[in-house]
């Protein structure tokens, strides 16, 4: 059904109100942003009725009073349909984010308990590389060296500073007893001081009681027979005894003639009745006399880094328990 032109004019006049709310609705909101408080929307929002009221009042000569009652509706239910509308919207954008952050939390939670199960999982495949190269190096050892041998992990080790001591998780159960050797494939570590079932403790050569004698590979290799002028004679190998210095090792009673110099390594002797000839303990890197003294001496860089210690290799004898060192402390 067509209408009237006259209910077509009023139907268009009230679309234009409306439009012309709605307008200026949009124009406040872009120049001046949301409402600061409740008091400025409700000031707002009166002016507009107010506004919209005095265009009612104009029209009310046309005699259709119901319908100005109807534009009047329209028009001030606008505004809150708008208003209500962007709330809806922006309430329902806020729940979104919510969700969205929450969600994100979760995984930002999953990501870090999976990036630490991987540092874990990593951390174990880098110790037992290292600790497969280590035992690589070690085993070569075995094979370079026949003598008999038990290879023992480090457990503990002494906490002050004047005595240097391991623990081992080897004892007499694995055929160990007091004073046997304790080497590695660099040299020479120290000698068990006193062993139980599963554990020895083994007390470092750097420690400030242990001295043991030893001799300068050099000499050893190149001084064996010497002849002058006919005559023939042997020279043995320049000797002396180190004395631990807690963190570094010093190598004193070097008769004065003898070849010392920076750079010589230090071999055991032998003669202590503890470390077998030949085991590296360290080498020279200075060397001292004072002209009262009848010796020299020499500062030794010790051959094994003794921080660094994970296992180490205890050589086995046969017989009865070795005597103690005559050359050692307690």
């Amino acid at each position: 059904m067509s209408l009237a032109p006259e209910e077509t004019r009023k139907e268009l006049d009230t679309h234009k109100a409306v439009s012309d709310v709605l307008k200026e609705f949009n124009r406040a909101t872009n120049i001046y942003g949301a409402f600061f408080s409740a008091h400025e929307g409700y000031a707002i929002l009166l002016e507009e009725v107010d506004e919209l009221w005095d265009e009612v009042k104009k029209k009310r000569s046309v005699g259709n009073y119901q319908r100005m009652v109807d534009e009047a509706v329209q028009g001030l239910a606008y505004p809150f349909q708008v208003a209500f509308t962007k709330t809806a919207t922006a309430a329902s954008r806020v729940f979104d984010r919510y969700l969205f952050l929450v969600r994100l939390r979760e995984e930002n939670d999953r990501l870090i308990t999976k990036v630490a199960a991987l540092k874990e999982e990593l951390n174990h495949y880098v110790h037992g590389a290292i600790q497969f190269n280590l035992l690589r190096e070690q085993l070569k050892f075995t094979e370079e060296d026949p003598q008999p041998k038990v290879y023992a992990e480090v457990i503990g080790e002494s906490a002050d500073n004047f005595y240097h001591t391991l623990l081992i998780n080897k004892g007499y159960l694995a055929g160990i007893r007091r004073n046997y050797s304790v080497v590695l494939r660099e040299g020479v570590v120290g000698r068990v001081q006193s062993t139980s079932a599963l554990q020895s403790t083994v007390q470092l050569i750097v420690d400030r009681r242990h001295r043991f004698p030893v001799m300068v590979q050099r000499s050893r290799e190149n001084g064996a027979l010497f002849g002058s002028n006919g005559n023939s004679r042997v020279e043995t190998p320049e000797r002396g005894l180190v004395f631990g210095l807690g963190g570094t090792l010093q190598l004193k009673r070097i008769r004065l003639l003898a070849r010392v110099q920076p750079g010589d390594r230090i071999v055991t002797s032998g003669l202590a009745g503890i470390f077998p000839k030949g085991y590296l303990v360290g080498t020279v890197s200075s060397v001292a006399h004072q002209q009262h003294e009848l010796f020299q001496t020499a500062e030794l860089k010790p051959a094994v880094e003794f921080s660094r210690i994970e296992g180490v290799f205890v050589l086995l004898r046969e017989g009865p328990e070795a005597q103690p060192p005559l050359f050692s402390g307690p």
